[in-house]
């Protein structure tokens, strides 16, 4: 029986279990998803991988814009797993403020912060009690933590939180000031060690009417944005998924990635600023970030539904099971290219 709780700043469901007696002792992780999950065969071994740190605890859903079917869809095919499934949906700041939704987050042994859009999680969530819960979840009481398209996107040092259109790879490559790269954030917001100094993003390989581009470019180029910002400070770190790709951190920092197995799309790309600058990163003016084809060292890992490759986010060095690559561009976007060493 769930039990549903709807106020205009939040709603609540429990769809499965009691949070009365828990004895969960979680052990802390990230869980990074492209954005495709039910079309990946990588999705169960990834859910089993997380759901198994949560030791049958409180699993808690987080979004905005009301409750959806994700806590529900726990409770159908992974009872065994915890203790108890719910949904929370905070829809104002003052939501944000309500006593009930932070003991709701508190009590929370792991959580998965769903897709959706990201400027209302940082309108709505940041600078608030909500915020607090969150960094208690995984600074002190150490859960781990899940995040797919717009709740992976929060989950950087830096993130992009648009307001307004999200820019794509040609906006930001031939103007890495266009107006739709304002909404670019160093946080004070959503602190996980294992992603300091990071910017992620994720349907990278999606190409449709709503999606023009890849976003290939894009988060060159937002990386190129956040060593501007950063008074070109090196180094800058991204994590880009293809929408089929899981990329599975655990409590040493140490990551694999879960996909289809198949050729394309499952892929995961760890990025890493060289040690060069951009030659030219002016308003108006296409980026250029060349540095002789190798300003943006990248690992290539494609998900399997085991799980496979190792990548230390501890050192951005140590990897194996993918293939080194470097990205650059001679200027904007005609000129950007990845090349395979």
């Amino acid at each position: 029986m769930s039990r549903a709780y709807e106020r205009r700043d939040f709603d609540y469901i429990r769809e499965c279990g009691s949070v009365e007696r828990n004895y969960a002792r979680p052990i802390p992780g990230v869980l990074l998803i492209g954005g495709a999950e039910g079309d990946a065969s990588g999705e169960d071994p990834a859910t089993r991988w997380f759901l198994e740190r949560i030791d049958r605890g409180n699993y808690l859903v987080l979004r905005s814009g009301g409750v959806g079917s994700q806590a529900g869809w726990i409770c159908d095919y992974y009872r065994d797993f915890i203790g108890s499934s719910a949904e929370l949906s905070i829809d104002s700041r003052e939501g944000a403020e309500d006593p009930d939704v932070i003991a709701y987050i508190r009590e929370a042994d792991g959580l998965f912060i769903a897709g959706g859009d990201q400027n209302a999680y940082e309108d709505y969530w940041e600078g608030t009690p909500v915020e607090d819960a969150i960094n208690y979840l995984i600074n002190e009481k150490r859960v781990p933590v899940a995040g797919t398209s717009a709740g992976m996107a929060i989950l950087g040092e830096y993130y992009y939180a648009p307001s307004r259109d999200g820019v794509i790879s040609s906006e930001i490559l031939d103007d890495p000031f266009h107006h739709n790269t304002k909404d670019i954030y160093h946080s004070d917001f959503i602190q996980v060690p294992f992603l300091k100094n990071v910017i992620t993003d994720t349907h990278l390989d999606r190409a449709d009417d709503s999606l023009p581009e890849t976003r290939y470019g894009r988060i060159f180029g937002l990386m190129a944005r956040v060593l501007h910002n950063n008074h070109y400070q090196l180094p800058v770190y991204g994590i880009g998924l293809e929408e089929g790709s899981f990329v599975a951190i655990d409590e040493n920092a140490i990551a694999q990635v879960f996909g289809n197995g198949n050729r394309e799309g499952q892929d995961a790309y760890f990025l890493q600023t060289n040690g060069m600058l951009p030659e030219q990163i002016k308003r108006g003016s296409p980026l250029i970030w060349d540095c002789q084809g190798e300003a943006v060292k990248v690992y290539r890992i494609c998900g399997t539904p085991e799980g496979t490759g190792h990548f230390d986010l501890n050192h951005w060095s140590i990897a194996d099971g993918g293939t080194w690559e470097y990205w650059y561009t001679t200027g904007g976007y005609s000129g950007f290219y990845r090349q395979i060493y």
